[in-house]
């Protein structure tokens, strides 16, 4: 047989040529492979590509095509050789690269022959190849400045065969790569489930952008046995803003401005609503309170049009003028005319003292805050006036609000969601604009002068305690002007009212008798209530298992090195194990820890909940904590900070904060809707704050995942556990939202940080016919259970301008 070169062209990453061969017989394409050597010694598999394989196999012709598919390394020289794979010493044909005669070749194909130039580029998005596939499918940032690059690898699967991955430059030099692996299944094939395919998930880290690299996925055994890809620095930074747009969140979408200007209210609109509040025969009275102190002449005469403007005018502005003498203040009030406006003149004390001149002064039966440089939008009082005719227990209110340049173009959204007093306990994410009823305000005292600066977030707290309701309205309504002097550009700016918050904050505690004492953290404005136990209550931690020793060695080990929490037990809840080496991994265990605890589920096949609900039945804590058998402990404060919410008798679930192997996020929280749910924030960077920074503070959220799912006691018993007809899927989000629905907060913890090898025990339900069927039973059965309730509640955590199908809090155009 001879081999001769054909049809050349470079391509994105990947070099193609096509290849004759004249006097082929018979089945012979397996039995072929090619690979680039690269001066060194280095080796890469190079994958061939057969168009006609099928027709040639009852083709009675001599000759045939074959494209060879080669990485595009321009700093050194390629050959490239075919080898019958039984006996690769025997080279067929050798082809040699170079960066300069191949470009130039390229190009006198895609000019003179470009018909074939395509039917050869790319064919590797077309056809399978015979010895494996690679491809990167992200490169995310790790947060800490550098990249993590995500990519995929699968081939016909051999027991036998072990991989790793290569990374070299441009020049054939390896690259430094400590490679992880996220996954690692032997899976059905998708067209022919009879064929086995060896799939690995793999992530490298990288220190920034590396330039040109190659990617070798290749057996340690069998260096032709692999497969590679390529990526050019353009390549690079284009999976890099993807990946960048994909976890893009709310507050930093670039097309937010042309967003809400075109979905404000409109004049005509404003005319309606007039007309609409006009005969509302119980329309409440809104006092607006603000405080100046010397006040630009133009943001204050901006402050008032935006006030004075509003479509529900059942209204007063009170004006509390602490500027002493002050032309641009001076010079706007006396222009005043409007009888809703009245103006109080008061010395300047601290601005609690100063916001409660005007609290004393109004009349209304609602009270709401505004800054003295800030604009809030027209129909404000009209949407808040709306919540409360519709909710009349409603007591404090607050909006969506964003950050107004001087340039006039509106940034830095906060879609809020409802109430949340996690997120609250961490900084005052209510903000703007505060409203309080008379109600309320009556039953709290007014903010004293050690909380000026965080007077807001006193009065907040304060009306909390009190509210019969606590109403998010979701309308983009108060602006937060940015200039040099506001706290909105500048925290330094106040830097008395960081420890002002810390201290309201305190003090509400200490009115609920919660034990928790109060830090403020590194960022400005952002607290940690560290909460405490006069007699820590014991911890039952519930590990399902089925053999796997490994995995359930790794975990337990970093559990018991890796846990400061001291009083807890752990129940190993043995599932139908079939290798020796597992039931005497057990009796070690039971040997050498006295809280380890190993029962046998008497069921047959696998049923989560049931599993659960067994080793609960075996538990004597107070605190239920249910963890997988591939979760490995990384920060010792783990348990203490997860069983410490319970101290707040509201909370019924804790979750943590789960990694992936490479540090990405695998675990945020999860958002549940109507026929779908996800995580939150996943393959984020550990590190990165994540939208309303919901990566580094505790929040309240739908659910959470049952790979480390904290309960109650008392709530798991109430509740009824997990729900057994819910074997496998949806059993941790179902007593998530069934532990919300009798009352309680299900609170996620990113202090509490562990790893999570998902799918390291089972591995995909979607590979088995049976498990995938049982899957979607299940699903179904959870969704006609919840998606009433999960409609009747869009916006409680995730506010309803953002994608209710998206865990990255996108808006919805």
């Amino acid at each position: 047989m001879t081999i001769t070169a054909g049809t050349f062209c470079r391509g994105d990453g990947k070099g193609y040529l096509e290849l004759i061969l004249e006097g082929m017989e018979g089945h012979e394409t397996c039995q072929y492979a090619a690979y680039a050597e690269i001066a060194g010694g280095v080796i890469i598999p190079c994958s061939l590509y057969w168009p006609d394989e099928v027709e040639r196999t009852w083709s009675a012709a001599a000759s045939r095509r074959v494209v060879l598919a080669f990485p595009l390394l321009d700093g050194t020289k390629l050959a490239l050789r075919v080898v019958d794979h039984r006996h690769s010493d025997h080279v067929l044909f050798t082809y040699v690269v170079e960066s300069l005669p191949s470009k130039v070749r390229s190009r006198l194909t895609y000019r003179l022959h470009a018909e074939q130039a395509v039917r050869i580029r790319d064919i590797d998005r077309r056809l399978r190849s015979a010895n494996g596939h690679a491809e990167v499918t992200g490169i995310y940032a790790d947060g800490k400045g550098g990249m993590v690059l995500r990519m995929s690898a699968s081939f016909p699967y051999r027991a036998d065969a072990r991989y790793a991955l290569h990374v070299y430059d441009e020049s054939g030099r390896p690259l430094d790569a400590r490679t992880v692996v996220l996954e690692d299944d032997a899976i059905p094939q998708v067209h022919d489930r009879n064929l086995t395919v060896r799939r690995l998930s793999l992530s490298v880290p990288l220190p920034g952008h590396p330039g040109t690299i190659c990617l070798c996925v290749q057996s340690e055994d069998d260096p032709l046995d692999g497969a590679f890809t390529c990526l050019l620095p353009p390549m690079f930074s284009h999976i890099v803003n993807d990946c960048r747009n994909e976890l893009r969140h709310a507050s930093l979408d670039p097309g937010y401005d042309s967003w809400l200007r075109g979905r404000r209210v409109s004049l005509a609109e404003l005319e309606r609503q007039r007309d609409v509040a006009s005969q509302w025969f119980d329309a409440p009275m809104i006092s607006v309170v603000c405080v100046l102190f010397r006040t630009p002449e133009r943001y204050l005469r901006e402050l008032l049009r935006s006030v004075l403007c509003q479509s529900y005018e059942r209204f007063e502005l009170i004006l509390v003028n602490v500027s002493g003498a002050c032309d641009s203040v001076d010079t706007v009030l006396r222009e005043i005319r409007d009888p809703r406006i009245r103006v109080i003149v008061a010395d300047n004390r601290s601005i609690a003292d100063n916001t409660n001149v005007g609290i004393r002064e109004a009349h209304g039966d609602y009270l709401a805050f505004v800054d003295h440089d800030d604009v809030i939008e027209p129909d404000a009082l009209y949407r808040y006036v709306s919540e409360i005719r519709e909710h009349p227990q409603t007591d404090l209110l607050y909006c969506d609000e964003d950050k107004l340049t001087e340039s006039g173009r509106y940034e830095w959204p906060v879609f809020k969601p409802a109430y949340n007093p996690d997120l609250l306990y961490s900084y005052n994410y209510i903000t703007h604009m505060l409203m309080v009823s008379r109600v309320a305000l009556d039953q709290v005292e007014l903010s004293p002068a050690d909380v000026a600066g965080a007077q807001d977030y006193d009065l907040a707290l304060k009306c909390a305690e009190v509210a019969r309701d606590i109403r998010n309205v979701p309308y983009m309504l108060y602006h937060w002007r940015e200039h040099a002097g506001s706290t909105s550009m500048n925290a330094d700016s106040k830097p008395y009212a960081v420890e002002a918050g810390r201290l309201a904050l305190q003090r509400h505690f200490d009115r609920r008798s919660i034990p928790a004492t109060v830090d403020s953290l590194e960022a400005m404005f952002r607290y940690r209530p560290r909460y405490r136990f006069d007699n820590p209550p014991k911890v039952s931690i519930v590990i399902p298992t089925k053999d796997h020793v490994d995995l359930l060695s790794t975990c337990l080990n970093a559990l018991f090195e890796r846990t400061a929490y001291a009083d807890y037990e752990v129940i190993v809840t043995e599932n139908n194990s079939e290798d020796p080496q597992t039931f005497a991994y057990y009796e070690e265990l039971q040997r050498e820890h006295d809280n380890v605890t190993v029962v046998r589920w008497p069921g047959k096949g696998f049923n989560y909940s049931a599993i659960c609900n067994f080793g609960a039945k075996h538990a004597s804590g107070d605190i239920l904590l249910f963890l997988n058998n591939d979760t490995e402990v990384i920060d010792e404060r783990w348990l203490a900070s997860m069983a410490g919410f319970f101290t707040r008798p509201e909370v019924g679930v804790v979750g943590a904060k789960l990694l992936y192997r490479d540090g990405l996020v695998q675990h945020g929280g999860v958002w549940v809707s109507p026929g779908g749910c996800d995580y939150l924030n996943q393959r984020c960077g550990a590190g990165e704050l994540g939208y309303m920074e919901t990566l580094q503070h505790p929040f309240d959220c739908a659910a959470i995942t049952g790979a480390c799912q904290m309960i109650r006691r008392s709530v798991f018993d109430k509740i009824g556990g997990f729900d057994e007809k819910l074997d496998v899927v949806l059993n941790d989000v179902d007593l998530c939202l069934r532990s919300n629905a009798a009352g309680y907060l299900t609170v996620f913890d990113p202090d509490a940080l562990l790893y999570h090898n998902e799918f390291s025990s089972r591995g995909h339900d979607e590979q088995d016919p049976a498990k995938a069927a049982r899957a979607i039973d299940e699903q179904m059965r959870f969704y006609a259970r919840w998606n009433k309730k999960l409609l009747a509640d869009r916006g409680r955590y995730f506010n309803s301008n953002l994608d209710q199908y998206n865990g990255h809090f996108k808006i919805v155009y």
